[in-house]
């Protein structure tokens, strides 16, 4: 139940959704690789991203976007599950999880890293 409603949550927090013929694509920093997430994480301690704010505006490097969009995936998942079952883990530990599992899967997209994170949050065994 839990992969279904993290599936449901990438897909309402992508950027842009595309079906046809059946066949989803996923756009936006969920459909980039593991690998541009690593490049984009490199450098930084976990949890910790870069963003000034200017007042032509707010500038924020790679690293931040991806823990925002990361935020807003896992705060959609809470919103679709019960409280028993909410994700509940600071960014530091979600960004080290998931760094270890874009090592290991550096092709697959960082929507699936999330979702294996929800899966394999410790807050799902309290059923």
């Amino acid at each position: 139940m839990r992969y279904i409603v993290t599936v449901i949550a990438a897909l309402t927090l992508s950027t842009a959704c595309y079906a046809q013929d059946g066949k989803l694509s996923l756009y936006g920093l969920g459909a980039n690789s593991c690998g541009q997430y690593l490049a984009a994480v490199h450098g930084h301690p976990p949890g910790k991203a870069r963003a000034l704010n200017r007042p032509e505006g707010r500038y924020s490097d790679d690293h931040f976007r991806y823990m925002a969009w990361l935020d807003g995936f896992f705060s959609a998942t809470n919103i679709l599950v019960d409280e028993r079952n909410q994700l509940k883990v600071d960014a530091a530990a979600i960004d080290v999880w998931i760094r270890k599992w874009c090592e290991q899967n550096p092709t697959q997209p960082l929507v699936e890293a999330a979702s294996a994170f929800a899966s394999a949050s410790p807050s799902n065994d309290k059923r």
